[in-house]
């Protein structure tokens, strides 16, 4: 068994390209020394990447790469003892939310109305893709294990299957969503679920143009097109703006926290204003040349 089959068996595919990047830095650092590195030679290496100036969750992320790899070894027989499956980092990571650096509701309240896929061919399901976002503030995961089965235009809802980070939930729809899914079930729907093999048929509401579940990284790139960087949506954002705006206009936070899928009421309150917008257009009213 060599290490490329140990994480496929290990883990799941969508992170293996990762663990096996990460590992393969470490090697190309340590070189000859990597398969009988001490705990010592692993910390000097974490020492290292922190140099480097990588964001704490990198860091944690690269020391579970090097864990993977001499738990294989350990799995192989190379080694007896697993030099670092104690150490943990204490790097601090800043779970606060930016508030005041979020879209304002003008901005949220405009991009369905407004929106426009690059490619004309696929304006339905992007438009819903935005749709989900600024009405039902989903994350993309959330987005891309919507099915068939959970969208009711009968009672106006849509299930939300629930995950590691958020709780299931049921949610309503728009009525202007309500009318742009049934367009999109006559029409564009049934495109792409032709293209789907009869061994692989699946039935997710939204598909990619060859029939397939979408991905997460696919949507990022379906609702920002040729934008620059200036300008690109990043989906979380908008997310994070639905929920702030939610709580700046005095909804009950019990609420809101159902709306959002949140777990602990905390997760809930970091979205609450600070104070610090209010204090600025105060100031740019009372001195607008500054």
């Amino acid at each position: 068994m060599n290490l490329q089959q140990y994480l496929k068996n290990e883990y799941s595919k969508t992170s293996l390209s990762g663990y096996e990047a990460m590992i393969n830095r470490f090697l190309l650092a340590l070189g000859s020394k990597a398969e009988k590195a001490s705990y010592t030679d692993v910390l000097d290496y974490i020492g290292l990447l922190r140099e480097q100036n990588l964001h704490p969750k990198s860091l944690r992320n690269n020391l579970f790469a090097i864990k993977i790899y001499y738990r294989f070894l350990v799995a192989a027989g190379k080694r007896n003892d697993h030099p670092c499956q104690y150490l943990y980092l204490k790097d601090q990571i800043n779970r606060a939310i930016q508030v005041e650096a979020l879209y304002p509701k003008e901005t949220i309240e405009n991009l369905f109305e407004s929106w426009e896929s690059k490619n004309k061919i696929h304006q339905t399901r992007d438009k819903i893709i935005i749709s989900f976002l600024v009405y039902q503030a989903l994350t993309v995961l959330e987005i891309t294990q919507v099915k068939c089965s959970d969208v009711n235009l009968e009672d106006g809802t849509v299930k939300v299957k629930g995950n590691s980070k958020n709780k299931g939930r049921t949610l309503s729809l728009k009525p202007k969503q309500i009318l742009l899914f049934h367009n999109y079930l006559k029409t564009e729907y049934k495109i792409y679920h032709k293209q789907q093999k009869p061994s692989k048929r699946q039935e997710y509401f939204l598909l990619s143009e060859e029939g397939l579940q979408l991905y997460q990284g696919g949507i990022n790139r379906m609702i920002n097109g040729n934008k620059d960087q200036q300008n690109k949506l990043i989906p979380l954002k908008i997310r994070q703006s639905v929920i702030a705006h939610l709580l700046k206009e005095n909804n009950d936070i019990r609420i809101v926290q159902e709306f959002a899928g949140h777990r602990r009421t905390a997760s809930t309150e970091a979205y609450k204003q600070t104070g610090l917008e209010e204090l600025k257009s105060a100031i740019d009213k009372l001195h607008p040349l500054q």
